[in-house]
């Protein structure tokens, strides 16, 4: 049993029975790597190849500034060998944050032009793009993406200076996803709910016939069912991950936004009886920056 941690320092595993932290996969590349990583954001498991899948904000691309934004490189590792099986290079995908796989596709956000970019891992392309209206920029902050066997949702954080209101999500079925052209506007055929009092989201969760969302200004844990809030955290909270007992949520060091990816701040993650949402025990996971993402898995 093990938790996959994505951080500014690279993809971690711990192990939840032995206590452990092993690096999978460090953020010190050279040769096509022009400069260090932003770090590890977005994990999610592919059910079908049983990997486990993770985003990392890299400058490859010549035509992009390293100091705004990133193309992003997927890396597929594989749990029960314990070994890293490729890496595939999206150029021109700004800030990715969370992501999630379904059906053969990644869903991943592109925080930075307001939209998600659908990933076909059969033939390796971006087949797809979910706009949030028609302006290609960081308007709304989309950093979050949950799909379910019927629907998609999408999480708009809606934190920025020059849209700063409460937190949105934008839920679309998949039946309007897949008969729809390579390119939609979710603000048309979406489903938009108001997170009434609610900011600085950053994640979503499938949790059986609900879903959780990350409140991480407050470090609150709420209930998209019925938009309460169902436990409060130590603040800033990042990632979330469940298994058939326990509710895993993920918590960054808190900094300026020049020093948050520093290895002096650790990230920490809280382990949560899954029915009575007591605190069992709080998990240290030093010197990895910014902690961004974590995944469950039995391996």
């Amino acid at each position: 049993m093990s938790l996959y941690i994505t951080s500014s320092k690279g993809l971690f595993k711990y192990n939840l029975k032995k206590n452990t932290i092993k690096k999978i996969i460090g953020i010190k590349h050279k040769g096509i790597f022009k400069r260090p990583s932003k770090g590890f954001f977005g994990i999610c498991f592919n059910s079908k190849d049983k990997q486990i899948i993770s985003a990392s904000r890299e400058n490859i691309s010549k035509n992009i500034s390293y100091e705004k934004t990133t193309d992003v490189i997927l890396h597929f590792y594989d749990p029960v060998n314990d070994n890293n099986i490729k890496k595939t290079i999206i150029n021109d995908l700004l800030d990715v944050h969370q992501i999630c796989y379904f059906n053969n596709k990644i869903y991943l956000t592109e925080t930075g032009r307001n939209r998600i970019q659908v990933y076909n891992c059969e033939n390796n392309k971006v087949e797809k793009f979910i706009n949030i209206g028609s302006i290609r920029k960081n308007l709304n902050h989309l950093n979050s993406v949950c799909i379910s066997e019927n629907e998609l949702l999408i999480g708009l954080n809606n934190g920025n200076k020059g849209n700063l209101k409460n937190s949105q999500i934008v839920k679309l079925t998949i039946d309007e996803i897949n008969n729809s052209l390579d390119e939609i506007d979710a603000f048309q055929i979406g489903k938009i709910t108001n997170l009434k009092n609610i900011y600085h989201t950053h994640d979503i969760e499938k949790n059986n016939d609900d879903y959780l969302i990350s409140a991480s200004e407050d470090g609150n844990l709420i209930s998209f069912k019925s938009l309460k809030i169902l436990k409060n955290l130590p603040i800033w909270t990042r990632g979330i991950s469940i298994s058939k007992n326990n509710i895993f949520v993920g918590k960054s060091g808190i900094a300026t936004r020049k020093l948050r990816h520093s290895r002096y701040y650790d990230g920490k993650v809280s382990v949560l009886d899954k029915s009575t949402l007591k605190i069992l025990r709080v998990l240290n996971i030093p010197k990895i920056g910014q902690l961004n993402d974590i995944l469950y898995h039995e391996f």
